[in-house]
């Protein structure tokens, strides 16, 4: 009985990394692990520490057990600890704020889930938490993590990987292939959604003149990845819906990036929205199937 709990358990707990990429599936979660690991150790360590803070909270909050069992409690808080490393070096301050933002985006996906019907969540628990930690880390004081090398342009197809690895700020082309096939073993659609809202980011992002760099090492695909899959599922039949989501979405980062504030996965959350009720305000005859 309590092995069964245990599996269960570890079963919801890598749901709530597939869910990153909007998979119900464990297998695809602990694929998606499994890259940020080959990449990066401590995000690895930082999303587990997120994910389990997130789902501690929902159960402490007395979410359904539903929602907690399909990973809709870990995704958030997962991203929030992989996501902290990338902007600030690890040590004790930083896992506390990851604990923390784990939990804050777990309240904060409680809240809007009463509006789902209206205005899906996604990844916005997420960004809302972690733009709040990132104030605090300033205000503390907290090290700038040390920045990387650029990311080579080594062609074209490791470009479109990275930007279906930079969906969890992978910046190594081979964690994107591995994110490719975590999706692909369960939704064959989403992976092929996913190489598409790449590759049309990277094509919108070089018609624009957008700068290269980035492109290359796949700044511009993953809100691309992220919004086709997304808007794929929901409107299915229907390509309009989620290409034109998908080139808002490669917008919306470059806005963010001249702003100066940190794009996450908002560019994402908000063209997903914004198409989302576009379609939602036509005429039912005008809506595609």
């Amino acid at each position: 009985m309590q092995g069964c709990a245990l599996r269960r358990a570890f079963v919801t707990f890598l749901r709530g990394f597939g869910q990153v990429m909007l998979q119900e599936s464990a297998l695809a979660g602990a694929l998606f692990l499994v890259g940020i690991a080959t990449s990066s150790v401590p995000m690895a360590l930082g999303g587990m520490a997120g994910a389990l803070s997130g789902v501690v909270t929902a159960k402490l909050c007395g979410c359904k057990t539903g929602d907690l069992r399909k990973g809709w409690y870990g995704y958030n808080g997962a991203l929030v600890g992989i996501a902290l490393p990338v902007f600030h070096q690890p040590g004790a301050l930083l896992c506390a704020l990851i604990v923390t933002g784990g939990a804050l985006a777990t309240v904060v996906l409680r809240a809007m889930l009463r509006r789902a019907d209206h205005l899906p969540p996604y990844t916005a628990p997420f960004v809302l938490s972690t733009w709040g930690m990132l104030a605090i880390a300033d205000l503390a004081g907290i090290a700038s993590a040390v920045a990387g090398d650029a990311a080579m342009r080594t062609g074209e197809i490791p470009a479109l990987l990275r930007g279906v690895g930079q969906v969890m700020f992978q910046g190594a082309w081979p964690a994107g292939l591995i994110f490719l096939a975590g999706l692909a073993l369960h939704s064959r659609q989403a992976a092929a959604w996913a190489l598409i809202g790449s590759a049309l980011g990277l094509a919108t992002a070089r018609s624009l003149g957008y700068p290269e760099e980035l492109a290359a090492a796949g700044i511009f695909g993953y809100n691309g990845a992220l919004t086709g899959i997304a808007l794929a599922a929901r409107f299915r039949g229907d390509a309009v819906a989620p290409l034109l989501g998908i080139v808002l979405s490669t917008v919306a980062t470059r806005g963010f990036q001249l702003a100066g504030i940190p794009a996450l996965t908002a560019p994402f959350v908000l063209s997903s929205w914004a198409v989302g009720l576009a379609v939602s305000c036509l005429p039912p005859a005008a809506r595609r199937p």
